[in-house]
């Protein structure tokens, strides 16, 4: 081999290391990207009932305030379809009506968040066993 055909292959070979390391950084951002992304997305779903922020919780006095007695509280919360297997206590109505009231809210915050006309008339209820 004369000395200009080994110069070409060193050329050549040179070329082809530099797009040999510019195929590989591009490799490594893509990748570096979609591990960024998939590590968000995994602390999005583990944060987003972690990073809710504790409710306030509701007692006797603001039930009676709200519903005037006993009765009407436990009227109001058959109106919710707030249900009990047994006749409860106070504590027993505020705790479902400070769950009912975080539960209302993440729906009525994700609703927005994520529109669907096809939900349009449609109910759903939810039980807590």
């Amino acid at each position: 081999m004369g000395r200009k055909r080994i110069t070409q292959l060193l050329d050549q070979l040179q070329a082809n290391h530099e797009a040999d390391l510019q195929n590989a950084a591009a490799i490594f951002t893509v990748a570096q990207v979609a591990v960024s992304q998939l590590e968000q997305q995994a602390a999005g779903d583990s944060v987003g009932i972690a990073a809710l922020p504790p409710a306030t919780p509701l007692n006797k006095e603001e039930l009676r305030q709200r519903y005037g007695s006993y009765n009407a509280c436990r009227s109001a919360a058959k109106q919710k379809g707030i249900h009990f297997q047994k006749t409860p206590t106070w504590e027993q109505l505020a705790a479902a009506f400070t769950y009912f009231e975080v539960c209302e809210k993440l729906i009525q915050d994700y609703l927005k968040l994520h529109p669907n006309p096809g939900l349009h008339g449609v109910s759903m209820q939810f039980r807590m066993d």
